[in-house]
């Protein structure tokens, strides 16, 4: 019998920078305050100090591989915890941590809710790999799509909740927080506009970084002081450093710097005039009012804006079927349109933070998976 409150086991593959991440801390922060006993098992990370801050208990599972050796020592390690804690309830959030915590799950027979963050691959042999779970979680209407047409998935046990966001962590600066942010990132208040750009630099998302260096490169012509700030860390991050040291050779000026991994976003987003990326950073920067331009490596949608609002919303703020191709000329544009008209800037930046307040809070999120919880234990 499950207790009025029950034991979450939350199951990321790791908790390094990136949306899926971020999005389990946020949800285990927001179901805790609720009053949830939850634990989070992982490969680990920077942001179990998040965790751990929070007073979440963080547990060692080698989640990220799928190498046999690591997934059988993931199964007994998850299986030990939950018995040790008397989980009632596992969240997986990824393909490797849904699969193995399916079989635990049946074995102990407990509910099993999946999250999908992503468009992950479909066909053979993935499409055996990837299970519903008894709920399953989309965190937008084209990945719910996408898992029902891909894998089959039964449309009726599928809920969409998008990622969460703490508003008031992630609240608009004054302008001293602003001064000191830059202060703090050794950029001087000349430099404008500041363009921050925030994702993992790994395989396309890092060609995305570089294309991002070189519409700045383009846009110095114009704007002298203008300067982009690149933030995380992956496999092709020496790639996109080179680039980035080529550029500022050319211009004989430091027009673009890579920070490599930054746990201490908000700080970095109040120093920031325009946001350029996707997805829960994207989301970061509307709730701190920032004009934000969605753009990824499929392409782009331009400053979000009440005119595709509700095609980003479906798209959970994704690059996903984009009206431009990721180039260096339409991001140039993009961010071009933003600095010719400040008002009209602002007033973007105002409509995304009003997005994110009334439709992706903490609390609401929350809440949301709150009901599907108990839905899934009948309580």
């Amino acid at each position: 019998m499950a207790k009025s409150k029950a034991s979450i086991l939350m199951l990321p593959m790791s908790l390094g920078i990136g949306g899926a991440e971020t999005h389990v801390i946020s949800l285990s922060k927001g179901l805790k305050s609720l009053g949830w006993q939850v634990y989070v098992a992982s490969h680990g990370g920077e942001r179990v100090q998040d965790l751990t801050e929070a007073g979440i208990t963080h547990l060692y599972a080698p989640l990220h591989s799928r190498w046999p050796h690591h997934m059988a020592k993931a199964y007994q390690i998850i299986s030990k915890i939950v018995d040790t804690y008397d989980i009632d309830l596992i969240h997986a959030h990824a393909r490797i941590p849904i699969w193995i915590s399916e079989k635990i799950a049946v074995r102990r027979n407990i509910p099993l809710v999946a999250t999908y963050h992503w468009c992950f691959k479909g066909g053979f042999p993935w499409v055996f790999f990837s299970r519903q779970g008894d709920k399953t979680v989309a965190v937008s209407d084209v990945i719910k799509d996408y898992i029902v047409k891909e894998f089959r998935f039964d449309p009726e046990r599928i809920t969409v909740i998008p990622n969460g966001i703490d508003v008031n962590l992630f609240s608009p600066p004054a302008d001293e927080e602003k001064h000191r942010a830059r202060s703090g990132l050794e950029v001087s208040e000349q430099r404008r506009p500041l363009i921050v750009y925030v994702s993992r630099l790994d395989g396309q998302l890092a060609d995305a970084a570089i294309i991002a260096a070189e519409a700045v490169s383009e846009l110095y012509k114009k704007y002298p002081d203008i300067m982009l700030l690149i933030a995380g860390d992956g496999t092709n991050f020496p790639q996109v450093k080179a680039r980035v040291d080529e550029i500022n050779t050319l211009h004989n000026r430091e027009l673009a710097r890579c920070l490599g991994f930054i746990l201490d976003i908000p700080s970095l987003l109040a120093a920031a005039d325009i946001f350029i990326g996707m997805s829960r950073a994207a989301l970061e920067a509307m709730a701190m009012a920032k004009p934000v331009v969605i753009f990824g490596p499929e392409g782009a949608f331009g400053p979000v804006s009440p005119d595709n609002a509700h095609i980003l919303e479906e798209r959970n703020f994704v690059s996903l079927d984009p009206p431009y191709p990721a180039t260096p000329d339409v991001l140039y544009r993009s961010i071009d349109e933003l600095v010719q008209d400040p008002i009209k800037s602002a007033a973007l930046g105002n409509f995304g933070r009003q997005i994110v307040v009334e439709r992706h809070s903490e609390e609401s999120v929350a809440r949301a998976t709150e009901k599907v919880y108990r839905e899934i234990l009948n309580i």
